[in-house]
Order: C-alpha cells, then structure tokens, then sequence
C-alpha cells in the first residue's frame, strides 16, 4: 500500500486527463495553468491523492461553458482514520477579477476570460501518526 495516486481520472467524472496540445488544437483557447493541486490529499499513514489545477482562457471569441462539478459540500472521506481531502473549486475571471463559479450551471465567456479549475484530492487511508514517508 502508498500514497493515493495523483492527478487522476476518476471513476465516471468530468476530470479526463486531455492533453494540453489536443485541448488547444481542437478550441479555440489556451492552457495557461496545468499542475498538481498541492496538499489537496488528505493526510495519512498513507496519504490520499492530489488534485488539479487547470485554468484554461479563451482567445478571440465567446465561449459557452458548461461545469458538472462534485464534491464542493462534502469532502472526499478518508478511511481508517485517514483524513479528509479538499473540496473542488471553480473560478472565473473576468477582466482580472475572480469570482467563484458554481458547481453546475452554464455561463457565456468572452474572449480573454477564463476557468479555472481546482479538482478535489483523495481522502487519506490510515491514522496520519503511523504515516509512512515514501522511498526515494
């Protein structure tokens, strides 16, 4: 047993792991932030996975946007004592300023806009005193 896995697809949801070069070919945006949503997995003997971050900005023209999100209310549970792992967050900005955006809903983007996505980490899995530091 380890850490949970990070930056994962999971089970059914609408976190699929697209390529940077295949979003950016395909539509007309860009990705300008694609990393690891650091200490988003809760703590444990063995730690749960983290999340994502990913801001995608719209270049040229209106974009409708459409967001399916869970796990903003309710954590993701750890097990066996492990601890809880962070919510989700979405954000859009707009003309530089950010605002929270909804789990569900539809919004009109105009060029120069962006969305931004934090996805949730995982729950940890055992009490985090006996957490086992990984082997490098």
């Amino acid at each position: 047993m380890g850490p949970g896995m990070s930056a994962v697809h999971a089970n059914m949801s609408n976190t699929l792991n697209t390529p940077i070069e295949a979003l950016e070919i395909s539509y007309p945006m860009r990705v300008e932030r694609y990393e690891l949503r650091e200490n988003s997995g809760g703590e444990g003997a063995n730690r749960g996975g983290d999340g994502v971050i990913r801001s995608l900005r719209v270049i040229g023209h209106e974009a409708r946007v459409s967001l399916q999100t869970d796990r903003r209310r309710f954590n993701p549970y750890g097990l066996h004592g492990g601890m809880v792992g962070a919510t989700e967050r979405n954000w859009i900005e707009k003309k530089g300023e950010l605002t929270r955006a909804p789990s569900k809903g539809t919004m009109t983007l105009d060029a120069g806009d962006a969305v931004i996505l934090e996805t949730p980490g995982g729950g940890g899995w055992g009490a985090p005193t006996g957490r086992r530091e990984p082997k490098e």
